[in-house]
């Protein structure tokens, strides 16, 4: 390597390492300021955490810019460090969804026969066009160790860049069966950290708002109530099993399956859970049906009238004015029921809902799919939910022995109970017995709903 470029190379290494301890300090100190903020609601007049507020506030200002500042430098030493392929980007893709589903693959192949996965990302893509984009998504992704060419992936912007691309177009995928990814909620990543916390306004008062004065008169004082919600990692996972004769098979043929597999097997379990009433644990984010107040949800009003359909409306909008709701609204249920809204017919055999035919109600985008539950329609304020995840991660293996059970909740050890009454799980399957090849994917999300009221439920829609 270059002298030179050798330098540029190890001072990107250098900013790496201070924009990571960077941001776990700046983590930190959202914590604390979220603990003052907590303590100034408990004591509003308190001038020394008021105080501490604005010095905290301040220093997170002050780190978030240096952080960005640092960002921008270490683009910028990436562009003059990479050569010609290197300052081509994502963009050039045509399938950037392609990126992940190829870096899975590789990965599981190079698992099962034992092989570095540079090795198969060569034999299989080495003449691609985009030869260059895969290794570097699969090296962030599966945080390879070996040397690279550093004239490529030692420049983690254009590779993170190209992950960041990959996993909205994963979520696009996810879009042909799954809501979640058409919600237009706020969106995050965690980057590697351990939690993210996102400030909301505690209050519905709008009390900021300016006020005209005549001159020389006092300017009025507003006040409003912070609060915060913090989204932690929740690991979202799935198993596949293939046979090695599957390898036989063309490349393009094994793509497929395994892009259909990602999106079939996340987008059900994605909704389901998205969408359930289920209260939020350690291991799983609650359902956005959790905890609604009393009148946020409501069930149908009998039939399917357009006089009931109207009166069920207009009382989820009145809920969401009384809670100062409504930024970006869209309508979530079940494909039968907008079907039903666009066969809706008044008393005179006209359209009841006509903008039903483009996709819309009462002005509102409807998001459909089968997932939602059959019975439940959703109103909700996407402003106020926010979702943070990033590209899934993948692992292979040949040698394991798997519970085979399709259900999260009846997946078993191997061998569970006790010394004295050990209770084996069934079906389980030998990939080493069956010439069988497994593929691991785990996804990190969360999901939260800032405000009271920005849910609003119908059930029992008959539709």
């Amino acid at each position: 390597m270059p002298p030179a470029l050798n330098d540029k190379v190890n001072t990107m290494s250098k900013i790496s390492e201070r924009i990571e301890a960077a941001q776990t300090a700046l983590t930190a100190k959202k914590d604390h300021l979220t603990a003052l903020v907590k303590s100034m609601e408990e004591n509003p007049t308190d001038d020394a955490i008021i105080a501490q507020v604005d010095s905290v506030s301040a220093e997170i200002e002050s780190e978030t810019k240096s952080i960005e500042a640092l960002k921008k430098a270490e683009l910028a030493l990436a562009a003059s460090a990479a050569p010609a392929i290197v300052k081509s980007t994502s963009k050039d893709v045509a399938d950037p969804a392609g990126l992940l589903v190829k870096t899975a693959l590789c990965t599981f192949e190079a698992y099962t026969k034992r092989v570095p996965f540079e090795m198969v990302m060569q034999e299989r893509y080495g003449n691609d066009r985009g030869f260059e984009q895969i290794k570097a998504v699969g090296e962030v992704i599966n945080k390879a160790a070996t040397p690279q060419n550093p004239a490529v992936t030692s420049v983690p912007g254009w590779a993170q860049e190209l992950v960041r691309d990959s996993y909205g177009a994963f979520m696009d995928l996810l879009a042909a069966e799954s809501v979640v990814p058409r919600i237009p909620m706020e969106r995050y990543s965690f980057d590697g950290f351990g939690s993210i916390t996102i400030a909301n306004r505690a209050n519905k008062t709008k009390n900021l708002g300016a006020a005209f004065r005549a001159e020389g008169a006092p300017i009025r004082v507003g006040s409003t109530t912070l609060g915060s919600k913090k989204l932690t990692p929740k690991s979202m996972g799935i198993i596949g099993t293939f046979s090695n004769e599957l390898f036989a098979r063309s490349t393009p043929n094994i793509e497929a399956l395994i892009r259909n597999w990602m999106i079939e097997d996340t987008a059900e379990v994605l909704d389901q859970t998205f969408l359930d009433a289920v209260a939020g644990t350690a291991i799983r984010p609650a359902g956005i049906a959790n905890g609604l107040a009393a009148g946020d949800t409501a069930a149908a009003t009998a039939g399917a009238t357009q006089a009931g359909i109207t009166a069920d409306v207009r009382a989820r909008f009145a809920a969401l004015a009384t809670a100062k709701l409504g930024r970006r609204l869209v309508w979530i249920m079940n494909t039968q029921h907008f079907v039903g809204l666009k066969l809706s017919l008044t008393a005179t055999g006209t359209l009841a809902f006509p903008e039903a035919q483009s996709g819309m109600l009462v002005g509102y985008p409807v998001i459909t799919s089968t997932n939602v539950p059959v019975g439940d329609v959703f109103l909700v304020d996407a402003a106020e939910l926010a979702f943070a995840g990033g590209a899934p991660t993948f692992m292979g293996t040949e040698v394991a022995t798997i519970h085979e059970e399709y259900s999260a909740a009846d997946v078993k050890p191997i061998v569970g109970g006790t010394a004295a009454a050990p209770a084996p799980a069934a079906p389980v399957r030998s990939l080493f017995q069956t010439n069988s090849s497994a593929l691991r994917a785990l996804w990190e999300i969360d999901w939260s709903v800032q405000r009271v009221g920005a849910v609003q439920l119908i059930t029992g829609a008959a539709w």
